[in-house]
């Protein structure tokens, strides 16, 4: 991982090669041990944000791994927060319990879209994304 100049109280730190070519995900350290996942497009545009915080490095680790493996099975909901104009899809996890039928919220889109065939095609976007990092994901993880 190599690390960037910190924004802010947050440290950026980027995961995969040191000049990616395609999607990339980038580590945001907060207080503590606590870091997060964006995810940015090959022009650097912030795609998705992770809505979990994770504890350290290793469990930042395992939640992307899940994520990358299951990113076939995710499902989207396009939502307007708050009754406001801008749509905004989340994507959601399988429950990994069999007595559940709850999904897991994972991610969110980064910003908000004026129109839900935007926002659904956003969504698409970030499969896609997942689709990219995943082939560029050291194996050995």
């Amino acid at each position: 991982m190599t690390m960037r100049r910190p924004a802010g109280p947050t440290a950026v730190r980027s995961c995969g090669p040191e000049r990616p070519r395609g999607p990339r995900l980038l580590v945001l350290q907060g207080s503590g041990n606590q870091v997060r996942w964006t995810l940015l497009a090959a022009n650097g545009r912030p795609l998705a944000r992770s809505l979990r915080a994770f504890p350290g490095d290793d469990a930042l680790a395992a939640g992307l791994r899940e994520l990358l493996a299951d990113r076939n099975a995710l499902r989207f909901t396009l939502t307007q927060p708050g009754g406001g104009r801008e749509w905004v899809w989340t994507a959601h996890l399988p429950s990994r319990r069999s007595d559940s039928g709850h999904q897991q919220p994972v991610a969110q889109s980064a910003r908000g879209y004026l129109r839900s065939d935007q926002c659904r095609r956003g969504a698409v976007g970030f499969r896609d994304a997942l689709d990219a990092v995943n082939a560029a994901w050291p194996k050995s993880r």
